[in-house]
C-alpha cells in the first residue's frame, strides 16, 4: 500500500471514528488539523486570541457538519473552506465595517530588487497589522486563492470594491515594508 493510500485510509477511519462520536479520535483529529487552521483563522483575525475563538467555533462547525463529508475531494480544502467561512462571519459580524474606513491613500512603489530574500514570518506579521478589510481580501485572494467574484459575494460587497480594496491593500503593504526597510517590492510577493 503507497502512502498517500494510507493516509487516505487512516483520514477516512478517523473520520467515520469522529462521526460515531469516538472522544479520542475527535482529540487526534483536533491535534491533527488544529495548527493548520489556526494560521488560517490568525490571518483574518489578525491577533491570537480571537484566531483561537474562531478555531473553536471552526471546529465546531466541522464536528458538527462531518457528517455531511462523502470522502469526495479534498478534505484538507473541506476544512479550509469551513475555516475560511467561519472567520468571515465573524468579521461580517463584528469587524467588516472597517472596509469602508479603509486608508485610501496611495504612495509609490520602488522598482524590485531581485536579490532580496523574504522573510515570509515577518511579512505575516506585517499582513496581520493591515486594517480588517485590507486584511481579509489580501488573504482571501493572494493566499487563500478566491477569485474577485467569490470573494465579492462571500462579503456582500461590489467586485469592483474587491479589486480596488485588494490593490490598496498591496500598496499599503508596500510602503509598510519599505519604510521598515524589508524589502522594496511587496506586489512582487503578493
Amino acid at each position: 500500500m503507497q502512502k498517500e493510500e494510507k493516509q487516505r485510509l487512516f483520514e477516512k477511519n478517523l473520520i467515520n471514528a469522529c462521526k460515531n462520536n469516538d472522544r479520542k479520535a475527535q482529540f487526534e483529529f483536533y491535534q491533527l488539523y488544529s495548527a493548520k487552521l489556526l494560521g488560517i483563522c490568525y490571518r483574518f483575525a489578525g491577533d491570537y486570541d480571537t484566531a483561537n475563538d474562531l478555531l473553536q467555533e471552526a471546529f465546531i462547525r466541522i464536528f458538527k457538519h462531518l457528517h455531511l463529508y462523502r470522502f469526495e475531494g479534498s478534505f484538507d480544502g473541506w476544512l479550509k473552506k469551513i475555516a475560511v467561512r467561519t472567520s468571515i462571519d465573524y468579521l461580517k459580524k463584528y469587524k467588516l465595517n472597517e472596509l469602508s474606513e479603509l486608508d485610501t491613500s496611495t504612495e509609490p512603489i520602488a522598482p524590485p530588487n531581485i536579490n532580496e530574500q523574504y522573510d515570509v514570518d515577518f511579512i505575516m506579521n506585517e499582513i496581520a497589522q493591515l486594517p480588517t478589510g485590507f486584511r481579509t481580501i489580501l488573504n482571501l485572494y493572494a493566499i487563500e486563492g478566491y477569485s474577485y467574484p467569490e470573494i465579492a459575494a462571500m462579503l456582500d460587497i461590489k467586485e469592483v470594491t474587491v479589486r480596488s480594496q485588494y490593490m490598496r491593500a498591496k500598496q499599503k503593504l508596500a510602503s509598510i515594508l519599505k519604510v521598515k526597510h524589508q524589502i522594496h517590492y511587496a506586489p512582487k510577493i503578493i
